[in-house]
């Protein structure tokens, strides 16, 4: 980044649990409304890995005309903080014309308990695919606002879309650290705010996990925000979840990435007669094509090698279905009330995302509010994400 070293300097704000609150709450609503009167304010909070960065174009483009990205916060995960902001500003440097871009701002380098997680082998060493970018343009640079940081972006943002009469969903595609630092720092925020509404993706009701047999990658990156985050927001009836095994059942099918993200083939073969692979391009705009270049190396078909990395139902995505959930809740096919605690304790299940789906007989009533996605309609996913790519 251009503004590397007071970047760096800043970063000590960052990873107290109690965020900065002399600054006085800053309107958002003028830096990021593609109309003027927005009813659906959107704030994601992301560890901008490559499929961080398909969701947040999906929310920089879409057409949806009552939906705003009001501000973007970052956090470590898939890659470091640093990795995690230059990504972020790649992104909203492909902003759908006419919308003014929303500011993007500095949230926790490490955890709770002082670690970091290490995603290279599937997001690359830069996050975004190792796909060699070009330099970020000092106009995008200067989308980082060093003064706010993500804690205060999300009173800032609260407090606008009070004001504007409009509901504000708080979307969480990495660790939950910023937002348990909210939620350590203004206990009441979830009970004395209810427009916000708030998005996980994360967690796995099922115990199948990936960052363990048991847990999922962004809520074991921290357990113990994640734990403060579920105990303080799972009772307000306002909390979706956008889980692990939800995307493993309903991936984008590979037919669709191609034709929107990927490379089409011809023929049968993986490789044409020569032996390199034959591509037909299907989409020009340049968001398509940032996206088409940051997936190339972690959706490839072929990869000499690391063989081919295809699963056999198609390209998950996680938190591409993340927003699209949030900017659209009709792409919800099915849901069910739980009750959710993570077990953050050190041990074989540390991290775990324990759901009560009301089968449970051990005596114990809990208030099975979070509403836990369980089937989607792809169809409207994939119409989304291809109307955002025009």
């Amino acid at each position: 980044l251009r503004l590397h070293g007071h970047f760096r300097s800043s970063l000590a704000l960052t990873t107290s649990l109690a965020p900065p609150t002399s600054l006085a709450p800053k309107t958002l609503m003028s830096t990021a409304t593609p109309n003027t009167h927005p009813s659906h304010l959107l704030l994601i909070d992301t560890d901008a890995g490559v499929d961080d960065a398909v969701g947040l174009v999906l929310a920089l483009r879409t057409t949806l005309p009552s939906v705003s990205v009001a501000a973007l916060t970052a956090s470590f995960g898939n890659t470091t903080l640093e990795n995690v902001v230059r990504n972020v500003l790649h992104c909203v440097a492909h902003v759908r014309g006419g919308t003014t871009p929303p500011t993007v701002h500095l949230g926790a380098e490490v955890g709770w308990d002082g670690e970091t997680p290490d995603a290279s082998y599937f997001h690359g060493k830069d996050g975004l695919g190792d796909a060699d970018l070009p330099p970020l343009t000092p106009e995008v640079e200067e989308l980082l606002d060093e003064e706010i940081d993500a804690v205060q972006a999300m009173l800032n943002a609260a407090s606008s879309a009070k004001e504007a009469g409009a509901k504000l969903t708080i979307v969480t595609l990495g660790p939950l650290t910023n937002l348990g630092n909210l939620v350590s720092s203004h206990p009441s925020f979830p009970a004395s705010n209810p427009h916000v509404d708030l998005v996980v993706m994360g967690g796995c009701g099922n115990g199948h996990g990936n960052a363990s047999r048991c847990a999922e990658f962004n809520v074991k990156s921290d357990a113990r925000a994640a734990k403060a985050v579920f105990d303080a927001w799972g009772e307000t009836g306002r909390v979706t979840v956008v889980s692990w095994e939800l995307n493993i059942m309903r991936p984008l099918p590979w037919d669709k990435f191609d034709r929107l993200l990927g490379r089409t083939e011809e023929g049968e073969g993986r490789r044409g007669g020569n032996g390199k692979t034959t591509t037909t391009t299907t989409k020009t705009t340049p968001a398509a094509d940032f996206l088409k270049k940051i997936c190339e190396k972690i959706y490839v078909r072929d990869d000499k090698e690391e063989g081919n990395k295809r699963s056999a139902g198609g390209a998950v995505i996680c938190d591409a279905l993340a927003v699209a959930v949030a900017i659209d809740p009709s792409v919800i096919k099915k849901s069910a009330d739980v009750h959710v605690e993570v077990d953050a304790r050190e041990g074989l299940t540390h991290g775990m995302t324990v759901c009560d789906w009301g089968s449970c007989y051990d005596g114990v009533q809990r208030q099975r509010k979070v509403k836990w996605v369980t089937d989607v309609w792809v169809e409207k996913y994939e119409a989304l994400l291809a109307d955002a790519l025009t």
